[in-house]
């Protein structure tokens, strides 16, 4: 048995050991459900956004690209929408002429996977740069991608800021039901960063730390269980 200073000493230890491994809290998303719809215009200056869930860190998952990541990301179900915010540190901006959705994965962004369940067997990805343009699709695991698909109802904003971006957003209850998303459902939460090099090097960041050696989000660990409260 373990005197109470050894269980103290236990439970201290593990949660540092959690913090220095850089795994983020919570392990579920838990969605509040508020009363109003939001103005979507990249301000989330609306008293709502101060009762939305936060995740204040992610992590970099692959050995050699540990970085420390300050992008808070909020979200919230309204009566209608869920809706969600990014605001991202990144004092060296990537960005190219947008001639096609494809452009953006040339680019810093912020990206949501939207799953019924971890068999992935339908996914739905939305990813989105610093001026607020758009690539979204439809996939099946394993990274069969359809680049046509687009979601009919999401609503998008963002801006450059003095200390990175900010993208604002929402998707209507409605169609993640039609597509078969209801609570509980499994998200994905992602960013990229570009690196100014020659390499072109890029960091990648997650809200769960996914089983791979390699950068892959799109694998069943990459997605979180997402619930709402009532």
């Amino acid at each position: 048995m373990f005197t109470l200073f050894e269980r103290y000493l236990l439970v201290y230890t593990f949660a540092w050991l959690s913090f220095a491994c850089g795994e983020s809290a919570p392990a579920r998303l838990s969605l509040p459900s508020l009363a109003q719809e939001i103005q979507v215009d990249a301000q989330i200056d609306e008293g709502v956004w101060a009762q939305a869930q936060v995740l204040e860190r992610l992590i970099s998952p692959w050995p050699g690209k540990e970085e420390d990541d300050k992008t808070i990301f909020r979200a919230f179900v309204s009566p209608t929408h869920f809706n969600f915010s990014f605001e991202v540190r990144d004092n060296s901006l990537t960005t190219v002429a947008f001639q096609s959705e494809a452009s953006v994965e040339q680019e810093d962004r912020v990206e949501l996977f939207f799953s019924s369940d971890t068999s992935l067997a339908k996914y739905y990805c939305i990813e989105i740069d610093p001026n607020g343009n758009v690539l979204d699709y439809s996939a099946a695991y394993y990274r069969e991608f359809d680049p046509t698909w687009d979601f009919a109802s999401k609503e998008l904003a963002a801006r450059i800021t003095d200390t990175g971006y900010l993208v604002e957003g929402k998707i209507s209850l409605d169609e993640l039901s039609e597509l078969g998303i209801t609570f509980p459902f499994f998200l994905g939460i992602f960013r990229a960063d570009f690196q100014p090099s020659a390499d072109e090097a890029v960091t990648w960041f997650s809200w769960k730390r996914p089983k791979s050696n390699t950068p892959d989000f799109h694998i069943p660990s990459a997605f979180g269980e997402t619930v709402r409260m009532e």
